[in-house]
């Protein structure tokens, strides 16, 4: 039987992203979306109409309204398409040393390279789709530099105002830059807020250690290179690939997201490898992978998105 390795790559793929990306809670729950093939998919979106009035008086099966429902499927395109080719000289021609050989290399491919372009453009996308948002944009993106005296009050502010715009009370996430955790580990004492370190919470079935919980809130400190407002999506050719500031980037100090919100789907659409008897450039192992993804958030949900944002 040939060995699938595809299968195996998104395997690798999918436990370094939960074990290391602070935007993996992002994926939507399986039978959300729908892979239609090349860069299309559809996610779908549940409603329902609301409650109309009881008549009591009537026996004949009216007395209740007519509710609807629908589950409607949206189609999307996935604009990021990325590759990449790993070349591996021959130190064993077994197969057995060329898939732990390959399985090293994917994981820590996934580990380091993947794991902050994901986080990156994740954390862009809802910072631009909230700027750009003409209801929102004034109330929900917030210019502060935060310290000891301000940390909490902006972003307990900032939580209060996204609640109260989109009208869900709980169900939140904040996205703090790490630069700014001792802000709030000065401000922890003689607030009346309840603020706790350390803690580990399970968001959208993902596991998360040394949380901060500001309130009800969890907050989960990410490096401050992945929170910009403008990123620059290198093409590989004269670089070491992935994404980095872009030129004016102002550094996001917090994103405020609702977990219900973003809806970011992947998917290792190819990956092909060539063993040393087959590549004919060199005398080694070839990988080439190539991965497409996006992040979605729906127009009614834009009301749950905030961020703070450094002068």
């Amino acid at each position: 039987m040939a060995f699938d390795y595809a299968k195996a790559y998104q395997q690798f793929i999918d436990e370094a992203l939960c074990a290391s990306s602070a935007t993996a809670w992002m994926i939507p729950e399986p039978g959300k979306v729908r892979f239609d093939g090349g860069k299309e998919v559809e996610i779908s979106t549940l409603s329902t109409s609301g409650l109309g009035t009881y008549q009591s008086g009537k026996a004949d099966g009216s007395a209740y309204p007519t509710g609807t429902v629908s589950n409607a499927w949206k189609a999307y395109t996935m604009s990021m398409d990325r590759g990449v080719k790993f070349a591996l000289d021959r130190a064993d021609p077994s197969d057995t040393g060329f898939i732990a050989t390959a399985e090293n290399v994917i994981r820590e491919f996934a580990r380091t390279a993947l794991v902050r372009e994901q986080d990156t453009y994740r954390i862009h996308k809802l910072y631009e789709l909230i700027a750009a948002d003409t209801t929102y944009k004034t109330t929900h993106v917030v210019s502060a530099t935060l310290s000891k005296t301000n940390a909490i009050s902006t972003v307990t502010s900032l939580i209060q105002t996204v609640r109260d715009d989109a009208e869900e009370m709980t169900g939140y996430v904040a996205l703090i830059s790490h630069k700014n955790k001792t802000a709030f580990l000065e401000a922890a004492t003689g607030t009346y807020h309840d603020i706790a370190f350390g803690a580990s919470v399970s968001i959208n079935g993902v596991t998360y250690d040394n949380v901060m919980m500001l309130d009800d809130t969890p907050c989960i400190f990410v490096p401050q290179s992945r929170m910009k407002t403008v990123i620059a999506v290198n093409d590989g050719s004269d670089d070491d690939g992935g994404i980095e500031a872009g030129t004016d980037a102002k550094d996001i100090a917090a994103l405020i997201v609702h977990t219900d919100t973003p809806l970011a789907v992947s998917k290792l659409d190819s990956i092909k490898q060539f063993a040393p008897q087959e590549n004919q450039l060199f005398d080694g192992t070839a990988i080439q992978a190539r991965y497409l993804y996006d992040l979605f958030v729906p127009s009614k949900r834009m009301a749950s998105i905030g961020a703070v944002v450094n002068p």
